[in-house]
């Protein structure tokens, strides 16, 4: 039976490949292209780019190969021309059986906008590229401060990463500012509070007794008795009263 089985496997197989090449070879020299079917390869658009941003793009500069010969279309100036774009990791462009143009697409996420003492502004994405520029409005945590592009894509690409992955924090952290001595400090949306977290590293510690400390000190005596809370010492945190 095993037998049997692989050989009618192979014999569909050796079928379809005949089949494939015969449509290949006999297709139409004069077809033309019905349209372009536009996807994100995470099945989800960042906000930042989305498909109607692509068709867009691909329009304004001649690409678009609704109608055009398909022989004529070429995936290569497709891929050339979005790959320019810098919010676009990578994108793969190619033509189907039936006269459609299919364009995949994989986006960055940026995670962290920066702008340094020098005037420097750029953003961070998840995997720690920086991406020059954004047209859109961003809602992400701001870095601001002595930060150089390499402090910016090591130390506050791990922190960045961290707020990211935390629902509280992700939602709570609205400005991260590092100091001439390379400490961080924390500007939170909720809270007339500036909450020092020091040098970088340790954040899983160091967030975990802060989120202690909301929910058992600053839940009681409220949000804006404290002007500055220091998360940096170890097994202790150490709020300064508003005079």
């Amino acid at each position: 039976m095993k037998k049997l089985l692989s050989t009618i496997i192979l014999i569909l197989l050796a079928g379809y490949i005949v089949f494939a090449t015969i449509a290949f070879c006999n297709k139409p020299t004069n077809e033309i292209c019905k349209g372009i079917y536009l996807e994100m390869r995470d099945s989800s658009e960042t906000g930042y780019m989305t498909t109607a941003d692509i068709a867009v793009l691909l329009k304004q500069n001649g690409l678009d190969p609704t109608g055009k010969l398909i022989d004529e279309v070429s995936c290569r100036s497709m891929e050339q021309q979005l790959n320019k774009v810098p919010l676009i990791a990578s994108c793969e462009c190619y033509k189907t059986i039936n006269g459609y143009v299919v364009v995949e697409v994989e986006c960055r996420k940026p995670i962290l906008r920066v702008i340094n003492s020098s005037g420097d502004s750029f953003y961070i994405d998840e995997e720690g590229e920086v991406i020059e520029h954004i047209a859109k409005p961003t809602y992400i945590p701001i870095a601001t401060g002595h930060i150089s592009r390499e402090f910016a894509r090591k130390e506050l690409l791990t922190l960045a990463q961290y707020l990211f992955a935390d629902e509280l924090w992700n939602a709570q952290i609205e400005q991260i500012h590092v100091t001439p001595r390379e400490e961080i400090e924390l500007i939170p949306r909720v809270g007339d509070h500036t909450i020092v977290l020091g040098r970088p590293g340790n954040y899983a510690y160091k967030f975990s007794k802060l989120r202690t400390f909301y929910e058992k000190g600053l839940s009681q005596v409220g949000w804006d008795r404290y002007s500055r809370i220091n998360i940096d010492y170890n097994n202790q945190v150490v709020g300064t009263k508003k005079e």
